[in-house]
């Protein structure tokens, strides 16, 4: 066991899963004594030499180190330490890895080889070839990312994520996606109407949402990147707040056919394959558990908007906030440990966290409004909304509310915002 994992088993709360004879180390981003992994990216070698390469290859290292730095677990060297030369005495820095290598480009495509070095053995513990083109320089970086982050957790990280999220343009709302840092934003949807509440798929390809185009809500399906939205939910009144099952194949959302709003559970085509919930009151924003045995949705069968549980065995419901005038936009963690969810307090919308058992919330955020939470797919991270700067914008923090910042600020208000798995490309 080299240098770094003796030091980071001492230093860090971990959860060790054992599996088939592989250890996994679970890494608490928001412990205490968390020590940081040392490691440095500097810019790739061109070949040939030439700005063209040399740019480029400036470009990659610096999305790698943003995507490390984001993480939560690394400590990226700056450039300007060491003046960006990639045979620098890494030893001297007190470095723990390195990610360097060589980029060679050809007209609009470029192979990319990286590799990461264990700087305490002076070895090559991780070595990836890329060829693709030299505008998805981002999915690079993205990749390699993640990599790292799998190498040396045994788990997926963020890098390779998406995210997705309404945007008020006048009268209109459409639906954008993005990378999960903000970058390569992209536009879903142009219906000239309101589109909202998008939920992208367990396997991170297909995107589900509400479309007000014919005038009431009604459920679409939709490939990520691809204008082919087909209407999968039209039932007369309610066809919103979608929620992936975690199978992929199913989706629970709220129907007011029968009534007064209530959850089903559809599949992909909309056919209805039962009635989950049973008022009294308006049943909306279900949230499946990770394992797919409970739902947790909003109620105001007790008088005001709360967060309730059902057992999908037992079909039994409880009650699970009695803080708070108006609960709202629960999100199970892929932990399964905690619910975020919006509360209303002194006249503001903020984030709390709950045991999925129940108890005393923990508040995450404080000030202006901030809502709409939903988690980062390796749980240790909250996207949500505020508008602390004005206009409503994205923002990301860690689980337990340090480390907020602005993700990203787009042309209008933010609305209704998901984050998808860390799919494989």
């Amino acid at each position: 066991m080299n240098r770094f994992f003796l030091s980071f088993l001492l230093l860090v709360s971990t959860l060790i899963l054992t599996t088939a004879g592989n250890a996994k180390i679970y890494v608490d981003i928001t412990s205490p004594g968390l020590r940081k992994i040392p490691i440095a990216a500097p810019p790739l070698t061109a070949m040939p030499a030439g700005f063209e390469a040399e740019s480029l290859g400036r470009k990659i290292s610096d999305v790698l180190s943003n995507d490390l730095n984001f993480h939560g677990f690394f400590a990226v060297l700056d450039q300007r330490e060491y003046g960006g030369r990639p045979d620098a005495n890494w030893r001297s820095f007190g470095l723990d890895y390195v990610a360097k290598g060589g980029v060679y480009v050809s007209g609009q495509n470029m192979v990319v080889d990286y590799q990461l070095l264990d700087v305490g053995t002076d070895s090559v513990v991780l070595s990836r070839q890329y060829k693709t083109q030299t505008a998805d320089f981002r999915g690079v970086a993205h990749q390699f990312c993640d990599e790292i982050v799998f190498y040396l957790t045994g788990e997926h990280g963020l890098s390779l994520s998406k995210i997705a999220f309404s945007v008020t343009e006048g009268r209109f709302k459409d639906i954008y996606s993005a990378d999960f840092d903000g970058s390569g934003i992209r536009r879903e949807t142009a219906e000239r109407s309101l589109a909202i509440s998008p939920r992208i798929s367990p396997n991170g390809r297909q995107l589900v949402y509400t479309s007000y185009r014919h005038g009431k809500p009604q459920l679409y399906l939709k490939d990520l990147g691809v204008d082919n939205a087909r209407q999968i939910s039209a039932h007369p009144g309610l066809n919103i707040s979608p929620a992936w099952h975690p199978d992929g194949r199913r989706i629970a959302v709220s129907l007011s056919k029968d009534g007064s709003p209530c959850i089903y559970l559809i599949d992909t085509a909309g056919n209805v394959l039962e009635k989950l919930t049973h008022g009294p009151g308006m049943d909306v924003s279900p949230t499946w558990s990770p394992d797919g045995t409970k739902l947790a949705f909003v109620s105001d069968r007790g008088g005001s908007p709360n967060i309730y549980v059902l057992d999908m065995a037992s079909r039994s419901v409880r009650r699970l906030t009695y803080s708070g005038s108006y609960n709202t936009d629960p999100q199970w963690s892929p932990k399964g440990n905690l619910i975020t969810y919006t509360t209303r307090t002194n006249g503001h919308f903020q984030i709390c966290t709950i045991s999925p058992e129940g108890g005393d919330p923990t508040f995450l955020t404080d000030g202006a409004n901030n809502e709409a939470p939903v988690w980062s797919p390796d749980g240790r991270q909250i996207l949500f909304i505020s508008s602390r700067l004005g206009r409503k914008a994205l923002f990301v923090m860690h689980s337990n509310g340090s480390n907020q910042r602005l993700l990203t600020q787009v042309h209008g208000e933010v609305s209704h915002v998901t984050w998808g798995p860390n799919a494989s490309r």
